[in-house]
């Protein structure tokens, strides 16, 4: 038996040998990547945060199924050559050394060249023909605050938010991008943006319909909303709803979801779904209080009753009416308060 554990444990601890073996000379035949700075500290920065071992790891370790080093060098030239394109460097390209694929060398050397950041010279917006006119003047000074910025990623992306959000602010609450193009001016650094847009069709509010309540009710949910059904469709009243439902003391989180089609009478319709913070002792004690006062209450007012009934003469053995009637509030209201803790004390477990 001593035997077979002692072939067991030098088994094992050879396959382990072999595997740092093999780990440490396929970790050889990648080459190490170094970058050259350039004149921008922010974009060495960026790129040498994009060039990180986990991503590289991740691409050598297709090398195993005939992915040669060579190709995964080559993708990482191109994957930095593009986040600088989408920095706004548009002419921008990587120098890398030339090797035989049989000699990859132990370290390699990315030079980049960024050449010129290009800035945005002209932005045309089309699609906005069916826009009132004071939209559309609206986007023409939207367009000319974004002229002289970088042609980024980015800054084209918010130059498209902010689109869309002045053509959704006109009653169109679908309308989307479908196209754009980012072509270069000649002889200058300067790049034309051209942004297509489908607005779809205008629409109003329709109702509003409430999912996850359960001590709220949507009635006093809806004194919040500052827009009724059939009021013109606008995005900033809109986030004044749901920012006004956030802030409600006992809501935790909340999700105002837009229907996606228009119906038949020009109404989209909402949904808010609500989710109710956990009610605990803490917060309900104050009801508490109120249901232990009232059956309190009521206990105390039957037992005056029964006892002023013992003590009235033979032929008078009734209270007064309104006496029973107080007698039946107070003891409704004792056992309405005490059905609603409960309730909410279980929907709060």
């Amino acid at each position: 038996m001593r035997k077979v554990l002692t072939a067991v444990v030098l088994t094992m601890a050879s396959a382990a040998i072999l595997s740092c073996l093999i780990g440490t000379g396929f970790a050889a035949d990648v080459p190490i990547i170094m970058l050259e700075p350039t004149s921008d500290a922010v974009l060495d920065s960026t790129l040498r945060a994009a060039l990180n071992a986990t991503e590289l790891k991740r691409s050598h370790a297709g090398a195993e199924t005939g992915v040669s080093a060579k190709s995964v060098v080559e993708a990482q030239r191109r994957r930095l050559e593009e986040m600088m394109r989408g920095m706004g460097y548009l002419d921008a390209h990587i120098d890398v050394p030339d090797y035989a694929e049989s000699a990859t060398p132990a370290e390699i050397v990315f030079t980049p060249r960024p050449e010129a950041l290009y800035r945005v010279g002209l932005v045309e917006v089309d699609g906005l023909g069916g826009l009132p006119q004071a939209s559309r003047d609206d986007i023409t000074r939207q367009m000319a605050v974004a002229a002289g910025k970088p042609v980024s990623g980015e800054a084209l992306a918010n130059l498209e938010d902010e689109v869309l959000w002045r053509v959704r602010s006109a009653s169109y609450p679908h309308a989307t991008v479908t196209g754009r193009d980012l072509s270069r001016m000649p002889g200058t650094a300067l790049a034309k943006v051209r942004v297509v847009i489908n607005p779809g069709v205008t629409a109003n509010f329709g109702t509003v319909t409430y999912n996850g309540l359960i001590s709220l009710k949507a009635e006093e949910l809806a004194r919040l909303q500052p827009f009724k059904q059939g009021d013109a469709y606008d995005p900033s009243a809109l986030d004044r709803f749901r920012q006004a439902l956030a802030t409600h003391p006992l809501v935790r989180n909340v999700r105002v979801v837009v229907s996606d089609q228009v119906d038949g009478k020009g109404e989209v319709q909402l949904k808010a779904e609500v989710e109710e913070k956990q009610l605990g002792i803490v917060d309900t004690g104050n009801g508490y209080r109120y249901g232990l006062i009232a059956m309190l209450s009521a206990i105390a007012v039957l037992v005056i009753r029964q006892m002023s009934l013992a003590t009235m003469p033979p032929l008078r053995s009734r209270w007064p009416w309104w006496l029973d009637a107080m007698t039946m509030v107070v003891l409704g209201t004792s056992l309405f308060f005490g059905a609603q803790r409960l309730l909410l004390l279980a929907a709060s477990v």
